[in-house]
């Protein structure tokens, strides 16, 4: 409740009993306006304050209205601080989920499993009904690996993406987003495609797993081509 509020309330019942107390004692006091009788003074007298005790109520009316909406302000400010911080804290729990208990693959099956894991989490943070999960090579332009996953039981065509357009962005359609992974010292590029539009804090999270799958997939070719040759 506002200072102002609660001043104007004070004031409204103040002037209130006021002008009850002048109405009450108005046939006892000898009240006369200029030529007017005792009666017409009385009844012009009460009758001014009466309009002043309207004046009052609707001022403490208009003050009670904007309290009203004050409070109704605040109130939703504090719905909204507490939904960010729900959505803060969920995020949170997804980061830790993707970053907690991950394996470094050493061969293609564990890599293969990494990439269902990573598309899993990122289905866990956006309500999509499908993800795609690709590394590119900077001087092939050819995809090195790939994940395409629908949720549940949804119904989804696997949608082909030509690689050029993917980096550049030209290719897509209707609300389709890519989030592409910013280490720019690697010959690779994680990408990772949605067929919906993203917040801010849904795109950072998924850049943040696309920054992930593409230092695995430089440890991973690292060692395994390391083996090869041992």
């Amino acid at each position: 409740m506002s200072k102002r509020y609660k001043r104007a309330e004070k004031i409204f019942f103040l002037l209130v009993l006021l002008d009850v107390l002048f109405i009450l004692l108005v046939p006892f006091l000898n009240v006369r306006i200029g030529h007017l009788s005792d009666e017409s003074s009385e009844f012009v007298f009460i009758t001014t304050l009466f309009f002043l005790m309207i004046v009052i109520y609707r001022f403490y009316a208009k003050e009670l209205k904007k309290n009203r909406l004050y409070q109704e302000g605040l109130e939703e400010r504090l719905k909204e601080t507490f939904k960010y911080i729900g959505s803060v804290n969920l995020q949170i729990e997804e980061m830790k989920k993707v970053f907690s208990d991950v394996k470094y693959p050493e061969n293609k099956k564990d890599l293969h499993a990494l990439f269902i894991n990573m598309s899993e989490r990122v289905l866990g943070i956006v309500s999509a009904d499908w993800v795609l999960l690709r590394i590119i090579g900077f001087s092939s332009g050819a995809t090195l690996h790939e994940h395409f996953i629908v949720r549940g039981n949804k119904q989804a065509e696997r949608v082909k993406f030509d690689n050029k357009c993917l980096l550049d962005g030209s290719c897509l359609i209707n609300n389709q987003t890519v989030i592409k992974s910013t280490q720019e010292n690697f010959n690779i590029k994680a990408l990772c495609v949605l067929p919906i539009t993203v917040t801010k804090d849904q795109e950072f999270m998924i850049k943040s797993i696309t920054n992930q799958l593409e230092m695995m997939f430089v440890i991973f070719n690292s060692l395994y081509y390391k083996k090869k040759i041992k």
